[in-house]
């Protein structure tokens, strides 16, 4: 990608950035109540001069632009403000979960992947054959069952009734063991969660690739039908699959509110969640930004290796 091309790209980030800050901050200012009107829920004895002394010292007395205005000047300065619900900088705050999800889904990414291509090209290869049809069950299955049902039956399986895993996360425990035990079933849910998508994806992809001119241009001449799936038919199917694992690596930062939630894991997406039912906009305003911003870093990361990929798209961005 030319200069040329990618400083647009980045204003238009940044750019969307900003009306992104914008609209998640005016969202959840817009939600009723306020983190004064939670105070005065936990505790009965304060008075409305008090509330009031409250919503002047945190500016929630103040229009919701003059509030965005300040955070956003606040914001480019470095200070990302406090989390009302743990009481520290909404960076400490979001480090460890940012950790703890890129974990559980880099894990479950790379094992989608590793599970899914293989399937995905077996299963194009034998088109409308019996594993072509099993594999398309499976398929079937996994997008039309939900992650959160599928880990509570897996939790019902491995946890209740063999006893094998821990129910929940226990990343905090001293014993390397059962931390990883503790990672088996979120990592096996999110893993056969996904796994469905890459597999039509990439089968779809194969079986145009493989009617491709060159395919039989290639096969006339003599090579070898592992090297024709693999070095010709796979690289031509390869821009779909990309597609998808980008938009998979933007939001690995994002979590998986359901999965995280089920196995009580301490992750981005189920903190995201606590902030905004707790009217913590600092910390759900930076959450959701950290999202944005992975997501469009992806997206950009997926157009280079386009051009990679498929020489025409080169030459389409040069023309």
């Amino acid at each position: 990608m030319t200069p040329d091309i990618l400083l647009p790209r980045l204003l238009q980030a940044f750019l969307t950035l900003l009306i992104l800050s914008f609209l998640v901050y005016t969202l959840i200012g817009l939600m009723p109540g306020d983190p004064v009107d939670l105070m005065i829920a936990g505790n009965p004895n304060m008075t409305a001069e008090d509330a009031a002394r409250l919503r002047e010292i945190h500016g929630l007395d103040r229009p919701l632009l003059l509030r965005y205005g300040s955070w956003l000047a606040a914001a480019a300065a470095g200070d990302l403000g406090y989390s009302r619900l743990y009481g520290l900088p909404v960076l400490e705050v979001i480090g460890p979960r940012v950790i703890n999800t890129v974990l559980l889904m880099g894990i479950s990414l790379l094992l989608t992947v590793a599970v899914a291509v293989p399937l995905g090209v077996f299963a194009a290869c034998r088109k409308n054959r019996a594993a072509d049809r099993i594999i398309g069950f499976f398929c079937l299955a996994g997008i039309s069952l939900p992650a959160f049902w599928l880990g509570l039956l897996l939790m019902a399986l491995f946890s209740v009734k063999l006893g094998w895993l821990p129910a929940g996360a226990a990343l905090e425990s001293a014993d390397v063991k059962i931390r990883a035990l503790s990672m088996v079933m979120p990592v096996m849910t999110l893993t056969l969660a996904g796994m469905a998508i890459y597999i039509r994806h990439l089968r779809s992809a194969m079986i145009d690739a493989l009617r491709a001119d060159h395919i039989r241009t290639a096969r006339a001449k003599g090579c070898s039908e592992p090297r024709v799936v693999w070095n010709h038919a796979f690289r031509a199917a390869l821009p779909p699959l990309v597609t998808i694992f980008m938009l998979d690596l933007g939001t690995l930062v994002g979590g998986a509110m359901t999965v995280e939630t089920v196995f009580a894991w301490p992750g981005m997406g189920k903190l995201m969640f606590d902030a905004v039912m707790g009217n913590d906009y600092n910390l759900a305003l930076c959450g959701f930004l950290v999202l944005a911003a992975c997501v469009l870093a992806a997206n950009m990361l997926a157009d280079i290796l386009y051009t990679v990929l498929d020489a025409r798209v080169a030459a389409g961005g040069k023309a």
